[in-house]
């Protein structure tokens, strides 16, 4: 298991990429995902059989969006 922290924000005129990519090496799956969605919610959202090799977009309390 690892654990990320992804803050958001900066300073004045700054900018940073809000994408956060999960790097799973040789691994062929990945079984689970869990988002702890910051304040005011608090909702946690866990992700199952999550693709690989790509870029997701994931809504709070929707799981991943199939735009």
């Amino acid at each position: 298991m690892h654990s990320r922290l992804k803050t958001a924000g900066g300073s004045f005129m700054s900018s940073h990429d809000p994408r956060e990519v999960l790097g799973i090496g040789k691994a062929a799956k990945v079984d689970w995902v869990e988002i702890r969605w910051p304040r005011p919610s608090h909702h946690v959202d866990r992700l199952v059989d999550v693709p690989i090799n790509q870029y997701l977009t994931v809504v709070e309390g929707q799981g991943i969006s199939r735009k």
